[in-house]
């Protein structure tokens, strides 16, 4: 089965992704970890599911429905294997400037909704959009390429603070 669709990686990516977080497991790890005796799912499939998560977001339940396994799985593997590759994929992350260099880039800001209706008298809470939340500013290529996101600042912060 192709995974191209559901991750957003060439097969060759994918695969070199694979043996990057495999590698991780067992070096870091002590006593080492042997990723194919502790998953049902393995370790592909797994990385897969982790991928498929961070594009897609759906509800984990419809991701167990996707994979074959339960919502409780999809967790555990979620909780495990995000952090591997996050800190795999970190020296790959391209600098904004260097990434916006030559081009027209597009900033925005969003709130990002909280729930969180106790704070609405705090920092949270954004007069603008009646709402409690974080401010996030966007940085965007014409073509729609994410080229950076910033640090959450509180609801209540105006985008040119942000």
């Amino acid at each position: 089965m192709s995974w191209n669709v559901t991750t957003g990686l060439e097969t060759d990516q994918l695969e070199g992704l694979v043996a990057w977080v495999h590698r991780v497991l067992v070096e870091d790890s002590d006593p080492p970890v042997v990723p194919e005796r502790m998953w049902a799912l393995g370790l592909y499939k797994s990385v897969v599911l982790v991928l498929f998560l961070l594009r897609q977001n759906p509800v984990q339940e419809a991701a167990a429905e996707l994979f074959g396994i339960s919502q409780a799985t999809v967790s555990r593997r979620w909780t495990a294997l995000l952090p591997v590759v996050e800190k795999v994929l970190a020296c790959h992350v391209p600098d904004p400037a260097d990434a916006s260099a030559g081009r027209i880039v597009l900033v925005d800001g969003t709130l990002v909704t909280t729930w969180d209706w106790a704070s609405e008298g705090t920092a949270l809470f954004s007069g603008k959009h009646r709402d409690t939340g974080f401010n996030l500013q966007v940085a965007a290529t014409l073509a729609g390429d994410l080229l950076t996101v910033s640090a959450p600042v509180p609801g209540s912060r105006h985008d040119m603070h942000a």
